[in-house]
């Protein structure tokens, strides 16, 4: 029988193949929201990271950004939160916020990821200087407006006070309008309209199946 010789791989791809399993730990980190906002449909920052990277995509066609920029990161905007944990409302006044950007640098450092501009974003997020960063940030308090108006429209009328909130808080002209207008919608008009447009014409039901005529 012949022994199974293990193949060599370089420290280099080995590094960025931990680097891609520890951003999968973001799957299993809950967004700290909930032990207040009590959504029964819980969320964790991977999910959470999508849809800041949409709505900031949407907002840079919007605003004329740097869309590359700007996807980028929001690709990385809750990374440290990996190692330095989610805090919510309540933790943030009684524990100092970690050093995010020391974080960064650890791990830029620890997977050799110096040529992906980790470090140079993520800071430039942080300062919340340029447009391209006032657009993630946007676009990261609307995604946590949609977990709001979602639970809101479940029932949980104390989310109302949430959303008022976070309204307040955007910045730019693109995600104010936004804003207004996900705080007034229903959130299940975009499905109801597709249902309005095919019910008429869909067959769901063939009469000749034994439980057709059932009430």
């Amino acid at each position: 029988m012949k022994k199974k010789i293990k193949k060599a791989f370089s420290k280099r791809d080995k590094e960025r193949v931990n680097f891609i399993f520890e951003c999968r730990a973001l799957k299993y980190l809950p967004r700290s929201c909930f032990t207040f906002l009590k959504n029964i449909f819980p969320e964790n920052v991977a999910e959470h990271t999508l849809f800041v990277c949409i709505i900031s995509w949407i907002l840079s066609k919007m605003e004329k950004a740097d869309e590359n920029k700007v996807i980028k990161m929001s690709l990385i905007h809750d990374l440290a939160e990996i190692r330095a944990g989610e805090r919510n409302l309540i933790n943030k006044f009684y524990s100092p916020p970690p050093n995010e950007v020391l974080i960064f640098k650890e791990i830029v450092r620890d997977y050799s990821l110096e040529n992906m501009e980790f470090l140079e974003l993520f800071k430039e997020f942080s300062q919340e200087k340029t447009l391209e960063a006032k657009i993630v940030k946007d676009a990261d308090i609307l995604a946590q407006m949609l977990l709001e108006k979602e639970s809101f429209d479940l029932g949980n009328f104390k989310a109302k006070r949430w959303l008022s909130t976070s309204l307040k808080r955007l910045e730019t002209e693109s995600a104010k309008k936004l804003g207004e207008i996900l705080y007034q919608i229903d959130s299940d008009e975009w499905w109801l309209k597709i249902v309005k447009k095919y019910i008429l014409f869909t067959k769901f039901l063939n009469p000749k199946e034994p439980f057709f005529h059932l009430p």
